[in-house]
């Protein structure tokens, strides 16, 4: 999805994302927590799980029967389904609840958005479709599980992220806003790019 630097000062969590690496300490504020489950959660997350569930079937029907196309897009120059899925998967180090327990009510983390990686390793090029499928289902049921944790006030933390700035209207965005950027409106962006390859392969519209 995107390159992201993260830097949180002081005693708060940190977590830095620059390349390769993630460094996450807990401190003052943002700790990792094991989230409750459903009825715990307040109404807001589970309105963000309905849509990202709603999201993860689109693209999950999308990849039906993808399985010999992994290395096909739908024109000269655009991804691979297999490229998409890495983009989606983010870099090896990626961590997104550590992400989410960084944002804050006050000195704000910067999250420096560089969209267009695909983070296509080797190891990527050798994974199936399932285990492709796998991780992304893995990340998303990690960052519910967090969110599931949060009360009210929680889910009113914010991030610096000056990329948001020109389609929002201003760089202090709320968790639940970034959660439903990464896993409504980004997966379902990029479960379109899948159906055009399907449609490129010659597999039937769902």
């Amino acid at each position: 999805m995107w390159d992201v630097l993260l830097d949180v000062a002081g005693s708060a969590l940190i977590v830095k994302r620059a390349g390769a690496g993630v460094h996450a300490e807990p401190g003052d504020r943002g700790t990792l927590r094991r989230g409750t489950e459903g009825p715990m959660a307040t109404q807001a997350v589970r309105d963000l799980e309905a849509k990202a569930d709603a999201a993860w079937k689109n693209l999950t029907a999308q990849l039906a029967g993808m399985e010999p196309y992994l290395e096909r897009a739908d024109a000269p120059g655009e991804w691979t389904a297999r490229e998409v899925l890495s983009h989606l998967l983010e870099g090896d180090d990626w961590k997104p609840a550590a992400i989410l327990a960084s944002f804050a009510e006050r000195d704000l983390p910067t999250i420096d958005i560089a969209p267009g990686e695909t983070f296509l390793t080797p190891a990527r090029r050798a994974m199936t479709l399932k285990q492709l499928v796998d991780g992304l289902d893995a990340q998303r049921r990690e960052v519910f599980t967090y969110l599931r944790g949060l009360s009210e006030s929680d889910l009113g933390r914010k991030a610096r992220i000056p990329l948001f700035k020109s389609f929002m209207g201003t760089d202090e965005i709320p968790l639940p806003m970034f959660v439903g950027a990464m896993y409504d409106f980004h997966m379902n962006d990029h479960a379109g790019q899948i159906a055009k390859i399907r449609k490129a392969v010659g597999l039937p519209a769902v």
